[in-house]
């Protein structure tokens, strides 16, 4: 695959991409080979509110900086007689006839920075460089005004220090208004297993990229999605090998930017987690959830989380462990931000539908964490949740409910009994099956087995060890677990209106990868793939330790999770939202090193409330975009 030449420049010290579409062209004449950051304005912008435009757009925006501003280029239908501001400022004017690579008219072009190539206007693509490891590849998009395709960018190791560049552009440069793309302008990734049209996929796997050595014809669809709902996909994040492996073999492993800064990233879309939490300029990133992959990572990395209701999002074009237990995970730090993507993105629309919270809330007390050392935490969470909803949780254990009702299929059997390892070894078996066009193209090519990592290995020849009949054995237990559940804990259809609360181990300090092994029967990490429903994941409370490794205390979160009936997802969020809000608790998580701050802990439901940090500088200008 071939990689085409671009230009960067250096602005106020930092590296940009001189985005390779022309925008428009400047009156003026000029040498062809400059390069001059430049900042485009309204006449109006220009001549009238000057310095508080160019001091606003410093606030608001990481891509401008001052030096922008130096030289400024008027939009079309301004006073063309003036040729100076001031303080030293020179003033270009942009020609209404250019002939150019984009639909939209020169007086359209949003006000912001951009560089001027010559006589030519292009955009200005800030590059981050990816200190975490956290990408598979930096991309921007081929045409700016109509995304259909994308170009990787790869830069010389003495730009970049051999880390991944990931180029975004200014947040000034998107004015659609919000009612037609509600995530008009949020820096977004995708996972590596997602494809983009001119980027490979990898899955972190050497044997898949020898095998499929090219770019991507076509973009996955909820990548699609994501577009037309106005995001920006900056990159493509890592995903562990085929979306289960735990060892990083063929692709450094994404930093864990939390606590130590040596914590287990976890597998999955440890990439998506990774640079969430360490990137102040990202707004969100997404991943694929099968049994655990987006969980996971997220409560390694100290983040909201919500695996979406099974089947409600599109997977095509997407490298999927299983299409029965896989479905779209949405990241993130804010939860008011967590509802907001996931109305947009599974509704498509910027208003929320009508918001019906559950009127029935279980407790389930024999999965999940069997740490008594957060039972104290996890009791809070609970009560938190039944103080908002002002109802009484019924607490059940899902063994004496199975044994007191039990499905005439289990003939007597308890429900771990029937159930064995049913949930696991189907997983594994469509695992197996799911690679195994790959194996078998692989195998012709090379003449050999692809090389990959133990856990991968493992699962895979679980998988291969299940035959048919097996297979559709376990598939029965499963479908009837699944009415049984229905029937007898909460409905599990879309007109269901009870929830399901449950702890979610916290498991840290954890520095290695744990070694593979079976999952046996129904556990809190396989239940929302076995029922198909969505999932949040939130941390609302931390536990001190003394890191090996720093040899400091550090804190990890502690995280409590609902589950909820299929289509629920958005309700999911508002009402841990709207919960944490009644509770005082914080509702977004901070980046880098601390989750929350050092000390600061979730109170009772009776107790005072907890006075919430201020938010940060960089905090407020995204939220000031978001108006």
């Amino acid at each position: 695959m071939s990689l085409k030449t671009v230009l960067t420049t250096v602005v106020a010290g930092s590296q940009y991409l001189i985005h390779p579409q022309i925008l428009g062209t400047i009156q003026e004449t000029i040498k062809p080979d400059v390069i001059i950051p430049v900042t485009v304005l309204e006449p109006e912008q220009l001549y009238y509110h000057l310095e508080g435009t160019l001091r606003l757009f410093d606030f608001y925006d990481d891509v401008f900086n001052p030096e922008f501003g130096s030289v400024l280029i008027e939009k079309p239908g301004g006073n063309s007689g003036i040729a100076s501001v001031g303080n030293g400022k020179s003033v270009m004017r942009l020609r209404n006839d250019t002939a150019r690579t984009t639909k939209r008219a020169v007086s359209d072009l949003p006000a912001g920075p951009y560089i001027l190539h010559g006589p030519n206007v292009h955009q200005a693509w800030k590059i981050y460089n990816d200190t975490l490891d956290a990408f598979a590849v930096g991309v921007y998009p081929s045409n700016v005004d109509e995304v259909d395709g994308f170009e990787l960018l790869q830069l010389p190791a003495d730009l970049t220090g051999n880390h991944t560049a990931i180029p975004v552009p200014s947040r000034l440069y998107n004015t659609v208004p919000p009612e037609k793309a509600p995530l008009k302008g949020y820096r977004f990734t995708v996972p590596d297993s997602m494809s983009l049209k001119g980027v490979p996929t990898t899955i972190s796997s050497t044997a898949w990229n020898e095998l499929h050595n090219k770019a991507a014809e076509s973009t996955a669809v909820f990548t699609k999605r994501l577009i037309s709902l106005g995001a920006v996909v900056v990159g493509k994040t890592k995903t562990s090998q085929f979306g289960s492996g735990r060892e990083w073999a063929d692709a450094a492993a994404p930093k864990n930017p939390r606590e130590d800064g040596h914590q287990d990233p976890a597998g999955g879309a440890a990439g998506a987690a990774s640079s969430l939490a360490g990137y102040e300029w990202l707004k969100a990133s997404t991943g694929l959830d099968a049994i655990g992959q987006v969980l996971e990572p997220a409560a390694a990395q100290g983040l909201f989380a919500l695996r979406t209701s099974a089947g409600i999002l599109p997977l095509d074009g997407a490298e999927v462990s299983s299409p029965k237990s896989d479905a779209i995970g949405i990241f993130g730090t804010d939860l008011a931000e967590l509802f907001h993507d996931a109305v947009a993105i599974v509704h498509k629309s910027l208003s929320s539908p009508a918001i019906t919270f559950p009127k029935r809330i279980v407790s389930v007390t024999d999965i999940g964490e069997s740490n008594d050392e957060h039972k104290d935490k996890h009791d809070q969470f609970l009560a938190a949740v039944e103080a908002f909803l002002g109802v009484k949780s019924q607490s059940i254990s899902l063994e004496k409910v199975w044994a007191s009702k039990s499905p005439v299929e289990a003939k007597r059997q308890s429900l771990q009994e029937y159930m064995k390892e049913a949930p696991f070894l189907s997983f594994c078996y469509e695992f197996y099956h799911q690679y195994e066009g790959f194996r078998k193209d692989y195998q012709g090519k090379f003449g050999k087995e692809p090389a990959t990592e133990a856990t991968v290995q493992y699962r895979w020849d679980l998988g291969k060890a299940v035959t048919k009949a097996e297979y559709e054995d376990y598939q029965t237990r499963i479908a009837v677990f699944q009415k049984w559940f229905n029937d007898n804990i909460i409905p599990t259809g879309e007109n269901g209106d009870a929830i399901v609360v449950m702890p979610y181990a916290s498991k840290a300090p954890r520095y290695d990868a744990p070694k593979p092994t079976r999952i046996k029967g129904v556990t809190a990490e396989l239940l929302a793939s076995l029922l198909h429903s969505p999932q949040v994941l939130a941390p609302f409370a931390q536990f001190p330790y003394e890191s090996t490794v720093s040899h400091q205390t550090e804190y990890h979160p502690v995280y409590g999770t609902i589950l909820g009936p299929k289509g629920s997802d958005s309700m999911l969020v508002k009402l841990v939202e709207a919960t944490f809000q009644q509770a005082q608790w914080r509702t977004r998580v901070d980046k880098a090193r601390f989750a929350f701050p050092p000390g600061q802990n979730a109170r009772k439901v009776n107790d005072k409330p907890v006075n919430v940090a201020p938010a940060s500088l960089k905090e407020a200008k995204e939220r000031i975009g978001e108006l």
